[in-house]
């Protein structure tokens, strides 16, 4: 995912005929983004739905079961095709679990590697049910439409049937063609369409996301707009006044000078401000500033070498919390040791920050703003922010 789209506010100046914000929409809601292959389960609940989504298709071994009890091969043949029926449900998970077992490689050649392995045990139990072979088909299929992105999935389905059609007809199963078609064909559809589903999710998640932070953004700059129209306006009429008062009236002149003085400090500190909350930081790249700040103040930081998958705002309330939380480390802590951890807890993604300094006085938030700012930051995204002393220092906990 293209993450500079969200990270960065768009300069610029919006055509005159369009309320300030339109443009900021209009910039951010784009078409999604290029697809990405798909990643393997990263939690122990993603690894139990992949088990059974992709495992129930093995119920359709059933027919190559059936092929090996009534074969008439020789024992060393049945065994060794017993064998492979045994292993293969193993080698076909796994594709799922770890599909770059290779990492050398890109993505196709280790597809390539199982749909190998797959034909080369589907090749074993044919020894025993010459049809075992074609039963693998649909396996590898699977391999291939829900490893990688759609169009390449769609063309070796249509490879994988091709050939499957063909050795149908070069090994003279003519007998076989209705089986064929509902053991090999059906689930081929049916893989396509699920492929694409899962597309248009992924698509209509995407632009969901977008359309929430675009809206968020358009409410901020409309912000902008009213602190500066007013501001400017105001400032504007102060200093014709004063200019007509330099001649007769030099101390209300004055006066009238210090108030744009005061009147452009605070709207320069409101804009400031807002323009802080249009700023969308990049989880990686806070914690990765986040260990050269904690460093260079002798701090020892632990952190997750690898990010779980999140959303675009799971994302953004993190790094604004990994950005506060350890500025408040280093300036009031006088830690020695700072961890931050994200892990999954069913439905809900959890950060948690520790440090082993001082302490809290108090756990409250009427007395920190910055923390105060970001539990409305975490309770507008659904979610919650929690501190808790710990024994010694504080744990920051988002829960989201």
């Amino acid at each position: 995912m293209d993450r500079d789209l969200w990270h960065h506010l768009p300069y610029g100046y919006p055509p005159s005929n369009l309320p300030l914000g339109t443009m900021t929409i209009a910039s951010e809601i784009t078409a999604p983004p290029k697809p990405q292959l798909p990643q393997p389960p990263a939690t122990q609940q993603e690894r139990r739905t992949v088990f059974f989504t992709a495992g129930v298709w093995l119920i359709f071994l059933i027919w190559t079961i059936v092929g090996l009890v009534e074969s008439t091969a020789p024992a060393p043949v049945q065994i060794a095709s017993w064998a492979a029926l045994i292993v293969f449900p193993v080698v076909y998970l796994r594709g799922f679990f770890f599909p770059e077992p290779f990492p050398q490689v890109n993505r196709h050649l280790n597809t390539l590697a199982y749909s190998v392995a797959l034909f080369g045990l589907g090749g074993i139990m044919s020894l025993s049910s010459s049809t075992a072979v074609l039963n693998v088909v649909p396996y590898v299929m699977a391999q291939w439409i829900f490893n990688h992105r759609l169009l390449t999935g769609v063309l070796a389905v249509a490879v994988l049937f091709g050939g499957a059609a063909g050795l149908v007809t070069v090994m003279g199963f003519s007998a076989y063609a209705g089986w064929f078609l509902g053991s090999v064909g059906s689930p081929a559809i049916i893989m396509i369409f699920i492929r694409i589903s899962i597309e248009m999710g992924d698509a209509q998640l995407h632009r969901s996301e977008q359309l929430a932070l675009a809206k968020q953004r358009e409410e901020l700059a409309s912000t902008v707009h009213d602190v500066l129209g007013h501001s400017l306006t105001t400032i504007t009429v102060k200093v014709q006044l004063a200019q007509r008062l330099l001649d007769t009236d030099m101390n209300a002149a004055k006066t009238e000078l210090a108030d744009i003085e005061n009147l452009a400090r605070r709207s320069l500190s409101e804009v400031r401000a807002t323009v802080t909350e249009l700023q969308h930081p990049d989880l990686a790249e806070q914690l990765n500033q986040a260990k050269t700040a904690l460093s260079a103040a002798g701090v020892s930081f632990d952190r997750p070498e690898q990010l779980p998958r999140l959303t675009l705002v799971q994302q953004q309330v993190f790094a604004w919390v990994v950005r506060e939380a350890v500025t408040n480390i280093i300036r009031h802590a006088h830690a020695t040791a700072a961890t931050i951890t994200i892990t999954q807890e069913e439905a809900t993604m959890i950060l948690r920050i520790d440090d082993n300094g001082i302490g809290l006085s108090e756990t409250t938030f009427d007395k920190h703003h910055g923390l105060a700012g970001l539990r409305r930051r975490a309770a507008s995204a659904g979610g919650r922010l929690d501190v808790h002393r710990l024994d010694p220092g504080t744990r920051v906990e988002v829960t989201l």
